[in-house]
């Protein structure tokens, strides 16, 4: 690379970091630090596993494995993915700066409005959900939304040095994970290859609002355990398309598996945990299973942890019916969701969004009910 092109490419680099004023220089960040692995017995989740480093050579097999996976239980792992364990790790080193590194008041001035307009993007800060009898959660989480991370400022100022890595994270996850993972899934369907990551980025440059989100979990109080049976946040399925989770050691995920059991979801070590979420669930006409999941306190020797995650939601381009799609298999074997109006996509993600932890369900012993178009929605307690 001649000079000339190198200091070009400084200059772009450095006229980026520093839009707005922000200053090119990154503060060092502490580094995240993993808990120990539980050595607790549990009960866990047999959760098949899609190895990328085949899907040249071995599509098929990865599309039967997929296949398997989306009609039993709706989870999945992947692995060798192409994103290297650095890059994930510094996720969980920019996770916790999130939480830790932004002051209250900071916080206070970038809230979602989950209420106003159905949106996560900013802070949800903790006490917000009603998880059981009166108990509220303990959670916060900090979204960038795809098609609103720019410009900068519009983030805490602690963030803004770090705003382009949550882009490039973001950008690397959708083209080396997304795209492949919806590629084999239109396998499964039966659909042309591309044509589900076509609704997630079309020809014309439009794409879905993905959210990349920073997740913490403060540890229940003994008191609020027992209120809640040790739930941490209500059994749900995900509101978008696709979900993708970084694996982390703290056991707490649980998926209710076919036999009605919640069995945990063991840690593997720069794994991603992906599942399936309502919207691409209602459009396979039901083949595809949304994920029934909860978050619950850990095995004792973990219960002391603060649980940090690191998601990405990925999303369908606003506006689209969520009809059935095209496939022979789902007209076939699924069957139609909605019997009168269809919602858009993100009419329904907005919807869930804004109900979420907050509306008035239809109360039950195991689940409390939400009824959105039609649809009766679990929310397990």
């Amino acid at each position: 690379m001649s000079t000339s092109t190198v200091a070009q490419v400084a200059e772009e680099l450095s006229s980026k970091l520093n839009l707005n004023g922000v200053s090119l220089k990154k503060p060092d960040l502490p580094k995240w630090e993993a808990p120990k692995i539980t050595e607790r017995e549990v009960e866990w989740a047999d959760i098949l596993t899609v190895d990328l480093s085949l899907y040249e050579t071995r599509k098929q097999e990865l599309i039967n494995t997929i296949q398997t996976a989306l009609e039993r239980d709706g989870f999945f792992y992947v692995v060798n993915h192409g994103i290297p364990h650095e890059k994930l790790q510094r996720q969980f080193d920019i996770g916790q700066h999130t939480f830790d590194g932004v002051s209250r008041e900071e916080k206070e001035k970038h809230i979602a409005p989950i209420k106003e307009r159905g949106s996560f993007m900013g802070y949800k800060l903790q006490n917000y959900w009603e998880i059981n009898d009166g108990v509220r959660d303990r959670i916060e989480h900090y979204n960038f939304y795809q098609n609103h991370i720019d410009p900068i400022t519009r983030h805490p100022q602690p963030l803004q040095p770090f705003v382009e890595e949550a882009k490039a994270f973001l950008s690397d996850i959708r083209q080396k994970v997304l795209r492949r993972i919806l590629n084999l899934i239109d396998g499964v369907l039966g659909l042309e290859e591309g044509y589900l990551f076509r609704l997630h980025e079309d020809d014309k440059g439009r794409t879905g609002d993905d959210l990349l989100r920073y997740m913490i979990y403060d540890p229940l109080t003994s008191e609020e355990s027992q209120k809640t049976r040790g739930v941490m946040l209500n059994g749900h399925t995900d509101f978008n398309s696709l979900s993708t989770l970084v694996s982390q050691p703290v056991t707490a995920l649980q998926v209710l598996m076919p036999d009605n059991v919640w069995r945990f979801v063991k840690h593997k070590d720069g794994a991603l945990v992906i599942n399936i979420g309502d919207q691409l669930s209602f459009m396979s006409g039901g083949i595809l299973k949304g994920t029934m999941h909860r978050v619950v306190s850990p095995p004792e020797d973990q219960r002391h942890y603060r649980r940090l995650g690191v998601f990405h939601f990925a999303q369908f381009i606003n506006g689209i019916p969520l009809n059935l799609l095209p496939s022979k298999k789902v007209y076939e074997e699924g069957h139609v969701i909605f019997d009168n109006e269809v919602p858009t996509t993100d009419q329904w993600e907005a919807t869930r969004v804004r109900n979420y932890g907050t509306a008035k369900f239809i109360k039950g012993e195991e689940y409390d009910i939400e009824e959105i178009a039609g649809i009766q929605l679990r929310h397990y307690h």
